[in-house]
């Protein structure tokens, strides 16, 4: 699965450490610690594959997160991850349009069912739209910019 690039986006502290080291040897894994970061990694022609998101970031938080993935160029799928169960998050974020929801504290095999099924799911989407337009965001002048700024966040 080393073709498949995978951002963690982790704002407080460093509790998605441990999430970072299971995908390590399974992805290509890049890291941001705010949604300006991260709209920098989603507004790339070929963005992540996937985004493992903590709940909140020092300027947005996972719903932001799931907006910047969005209006990426290419599919991506938004894992929102917390620091502990949170049944109320998990109906939010899946209720929101994120893929799947994990914890900090959840067990390798989980964490790779989840990003086994998060890469199937987007691969055959990525493909699909490549079929459909060669080169995505260009021609139509209305791709919305993915730059992010703090006011963006209250909207």
């Amino acid at each position: 699965m080393k073709k498949v690039w995978t951002l963690v986006l982790c704002g407080r502290g460093d509790h998605l450490i441990s999430l970072r080291q299971i995908l390590g040897p399974l992805v290509k894994v890049s890291d941001a610690r705010t949604c300006e970061e991260a709209a920098r990694y989603l507004e790339k022609p070929n963005p992540p594959h996937l985004v493992f998101t903590d709940a909140a970031m020092p300027d947005g938080s996972w719903l932001d997160v799931l907006r910047l993935a969005a209006k990426a160029p290419r599919p991506v799928n938004v894992i929102v991850a917390s620091r502990a169960p949170d049944v109320r998050l998990y109906m939010e974020a899946m209720d929101a349009g994120a893929f799947d929801y994990v914890t900090a504290s959840s067990l390798i095999p989980e964490v790779a069912h989840v990003l086994r099924n998060a890469a199937e799911n987007v691969i055959p989407r990525r493909e699909a739209q490549q079929r459909l337009c060669p080169a995505p965001g260009l021609g139509s002048g209305k791709r919305k910019s993915l730059r992010w700024s703090h006011s963006a966040a209250s909207v």
